[in-house]
């Protein structure tokens, strides 16, 4: 029993050993379990974190990809192919191809394909292949749609060779979409009838694109609508012309209740410089100007503060500057001395005290005042010794500005000068002898179309001949040669124009005038230098005068003939018991038988004309043959029979009506003769010219007529012998007369006018000669030569032979010419001159006793009238016109503005 409990206690021992042996080898094991099973744990729930945030993700990405997918359909119809592509690209992507967004990506990925495909078409037709074929190697990747037939055919064109021309470039693709838009541009210019933008946008078509036919097209339909405008412009042009001429009849309407020029108002222009300075001077009227013992530089403020408050200008600056200057340049004024203040000046005049003279202008707009200013108390203080030591005591009533100021300026010994934009009121006694240098900028015709006052411009020689002698130097002159050899001709110098216009000039003074620059140059002093000043601001000012002369002849002619008369044949007749016979009687030195003058004649057995029917003269007479009828009773113009030989030949109204008694007893004809003409010759010519006022202008439309003066006269031979057998004798060729020198004369409408624009600007004084010469015909003052030709054998002499008609022509000429000087104011019409001239003929022929029966009478009468009335009006038309062509005065009728009509008050209602 002992050793059995003795032995338990070790195996206890042992077993534990074996206990904590086994515990240190599965502790570690139990720990990294553990701990392995903790890591499982947390590695299980940090995927399922990460899987749910995926899910979260795509699910939010899917409304991402459907707003893009309907983007991109938008973007698709909107034909914005880019965006598209980009938007479709975009629901790609936030789009899973999953159960729940599966067809949403399938139609983001054919969309996709779908913009693609119509981008990279977009870049072919851009040229850019590249980018096309980069945009349809993107749709068929893995990734997007492999399978997308149109992109892989797409991008089968793009290799294949010749299927796109590739030399299409983007600048030459660019080009193309210019030149489109230019076309269109064209078109709508084209549509708005704008033609000349149309043309020029496609010039702009054709530097792009030199061959491109629609622009050709184009210009032809631009070509084709201007000969449209063409034709009608034409026709119009033809209408107003013509138009123009029936107006050209017209006389003018005398005008009544017109004792001044009608458009002075309308020459009242806005001047600038020292002219509206003067103009404002002039026009601003100071209602009372009173002064006691007052200083110059008081009497100024005080006409500087009248100025603004009377000026009636209702646009522009108020008043006028005043600049007071007490002692002359380079000197120090001395200082004011103190005084006591002066009375207040009195702006306004007691009622009915120092009331305006009669015919003075109130203080509002108007025409300059020229009038002297009513001085009511001129009290006027001597001069002092210096301008700011004097004392101004003046009392005046309604006077204009500038004279006050001349009037308070004189009594402090001082002077005005108007300046460019002041009045300066400067020492009386400055004078300065330097010599100033000043260029001027003067018009063209500042030297050629001066006028003197009271003289022409030929008068005054602006164009003189030059002299033998050399010019001097700084004289200003150049000189231009006229054609066929005449000698040189002179611009007058600038230095003597200047000078005939009162400025003096003293040694070392000059002038130059340099047309080419329109520029003047003068070197005077100061004081001479103002007056050029003002002649170079009134010359600037003026507006060019041109002058329109139209000279108009109108000549009327009426040339009325009423004849009526009878012409009796009467044949043998007896009398009674057949012993007795009558018959009509003979034609004697009236008008002979004629068969043509009677309808009714007798045959001629043997041909020819027969015998009028009771007019033989073995059988018959004339009965009227002593009435006179046709040329015979109306005898033509002298030299108009001269020239036209048919007017002078014998013959006789035409028969209207016959009447014949042929188996009668007696046989009777009778002729009733009868005229009633009239004609009218009517002649208006019209020439008209432009030129500036002061230079001669001739307009001359004309033919040149060349006639011969003097003639070599006629050779004849002398007869020399007989010739062969015939004893004839032979004579030789004749030599007419033959022209040597010649003149010429023209023919046509001539108008030679000189006007010159009055200082009103209204009135034109014109030196015209306006003439119209006609040819009317030749006079021949030669006789023919006629020659004998004898027989020597047998004695006889041969008839006279015509050897030469020996003609010597020499024209006629009938001239319409007035010579003569008038004024007309612009626009107007004026009657230079005319003739009036009636010449009437009149024949009553009567057969004696049987013409005063009564009734019966009548027929063996012939009445004659003839009426010829002339009517020779000239009239001359002056009007001024700007260099732009548009009349200085219109004279049209204009629009006025439409006022609304005036209502009546209405009554107030009452019950």
């Amino acid at each position: 029993m002992s050793p059995s409990r003795s032995a338990l206690p070790r195996h206890k021992s042992y077993i534990m050993k074996k206990i904590s042996a086994l515990r240190s080898l599965l502790l570690p094991g139990f720990i990294a379990l553990s701990q392995s099973l903790i890591c499982l744990s947390s590695f299980g729930q940090n995927f399922q974190g990460v899987a749910d945030r995926e899910i979260q993700r795509r699910q939010s990405a899917i409304p991402q990809g459907e707003a893009a997918l309907a983007r991109g359909k938008a973007a698709m119809q909107a034909k914005n192919f880019t965006l598209a592509h980009e938007e479709f690209r975009t629901a790609v992507t936030y789009l899973p191809d999953a159960v729940v967004s599966g067809k949403a990506h399938d139609k983001a990925v054919e969309g996709f394909c779908e913009s693609g495909v119509a981008l990279a078409e977009q870049r072919i037709a851009e040229g850019k292949y590249a980018e096309a074929e980069a945009i349809l190697g993107e749709i068929l990747s893995d990734r997007y749609d492999p399978n997308c037939r149109p992109a892989a055919q797409l991008l089968a064109h793009l290799h294949q060779p010749g299927y796109f021309n590739k030399t299409m470039g983007p600048k030459f693709i660019a080009k193309i979409e210019e030149v489109k838009a230019l076309l269109t541009e064209a078109d709508g210019y084209y549509n708005s009838g704008r033609y000349d933008l149309a043309h020029k946008k496609y010039d702009q078509v054709l530097n792009l694109d030199p061959y491109n036919v629609a622009a050709r097209r184009g210009q032809e339909k631009l070509d084709n609508a201007k000969y449209r405008y063409g034709e009608e412009a034409y026709n119009e042009a033809r209408a107003r012309n013509l138009w123009e001429v029936e107006k050209g009849w017209e006389e003018p309407v005398r005008q009544y209740g017109q004792a001044v020029a009608p458009f002075a108002d309308a020459f009242a222009r806005d001047a600038s410089g020292t002219a509206r300075i003067t103009t404002k001077l002039n026009t601003i009227i100071i209602p009372r100007v009173e002064f006691r013992d007052a200083s110059i530089r008081e009497a100024i403020d005080f006409l500087r503060q009248q100025a603004v408050e009377n000026d009636p200008a209702t646009e522009g600056k108020k008043g006028v500057d005043i600049v007071l200057r007490l002692a002359p340049l380079g000197q120090i004024a001395p200082p004011p001395v103190p005084v006591q203040p002066a009375q207040s000046p009195v702006t306004a005049a007691p009622a009915g005290a120092g009331a305006a003279a009669p015919g003075t202008a109130p203080a509002t707009g108007g025409a300059p005042v020229t009038a002297r200013p009513v001085v009511a108390r001129p009290v006027v203080a001597a001069a002092a010794t210096s301008p700011a030591d004097a004392r101004i005591t003046i009392t005046l009533n309604q006077v204009p500005l500038g004279e006050a100021l001349r009037y308070i300026a004189s009594q402090a010994g001082l002077k005005v000068k108007v300046e460019p934009y002041a009045v300066s009121v400067i020492p009386i006694t400055e004078q300065s002898n330097d010599l100033i240098t000043k260029q001027y900028r003067v018009p063209p015709g500042f030297i050629s179309t001066g006028v003197l006052p009271g003289t022409s411009l030929l008068q005054r020689g602006a164009y003189k001949t030059a002299q033998s002698t050399a010019l001097p130097a700084g004289t200003g002159k150049d000189t231009q040669e006229s054609t066929g050899g005449q000698q040189l001709v002179n611009r007058e110098g600038a230095k003597e124009y200047l000078e005939a216009l009162g400025v003096p000039f003293p040694e070392g003074a000059s002038a130059n005038f340099l047309p080419e620059s329109s520029r003047l140059i003068v070197r005077n002093t100061q004081d001479n230098l103002d007056l050029v000043d003002a002649l170079v601001e009134q010359a600037n000012l003026a507006v060019p005068k041109q002058v329109e002369i139209e000279s108009k002849f109108v000549e009327i002619t009426q040339n009325n003939l009423k004849e009526l008369g009878f012409d009796w044949l009467l044949g043998p007749f007896n009398i009674g018991n057949h012993k007795v016979f009558g018959s009509g009687g003979t034609a004697g030195t009236g008008v002979p038988i004629n068969s043509a003058n009677f309808p009714f004649n007798n045959p001629n057995p043997t041909g020819g004309p027969g015998t009028p029917i009771a007019g033989d003269g073995t059988a018959g007479g004339p009965v009227t043959a002593g009435n006179r009828s046709g040329n015979i009773a109306i005898s033509a113009n002298a030299i108009d029979a001269l020239l036209f030989p048919t007017l002078g030949a014998s013959s006789v109204a035409p028969g209207i009506f016959g009447l014949a008694g042929v188996f009668t007893d007696p046989q009777f004809q009778v002729v009733i003769r009868a005229l009633n003409q009239k004609k009218g010759v009517d002649l208006l010519s019209a020439p008209k010219v432009t030129t500036k006022s002061g230079q001669r202008a001739v307009i001359e439309i004309v033919r040149e007529f060349r006639y011969p003066t003097t003639f070599t006269p006629p050779q004849v031979p002398s007869i020399t012998g007989g010739t062969g057998g015939t004893g004839t004798v032979s004579i030789e060729v004749v030599t007419p007369t033959t022209p040597q020198t010649f003149e010429t004369r023209n023919t046509g409408v001539t108008l030679e006018v000189e006007p010159v624009v009055g200082p009103d600007g209204v009135t034109i004084d014109l030196n015209l000669v306006p003439q119209v010469v006609e040819f009317e015909g030749f006079i021949n003052y030669g006789s023919a030569i006629f020659g004998v030709n004898p027989n020597l054998i047998s004695g006889t002499t041969v008839p006279t032979v015509l050897l030469t008609n020996n003609v010597i022509n020499q024209p006629i000429f009938s001239t319409r010419k007035v010579t003569t000087s008038v004024s007309v104011w612009d626009g107007q019409t004026v009657v230079l001159g005319g003739l009036m001239r009636e010449d009437v003929q009149k024949t009553e022929d009567k057969v004696p006793i049987v013409g005063d029966i009564p009734l019966v009478g009548r027929l063996f009468r012939t009445n004659v009238d003839q009426h010829i009335k002339r009517n020779l009006v000239i009239f001359v038309t002056a009007r001024l016109i700007t260099p732009g062509g548009l009349p200085v005065n219109p004279g049209e009728e204009e629009e006025g503005l439409l006022q609304p009509p005036v209502l009546p008050e209405i009554p107030a209602y009452k019950k």
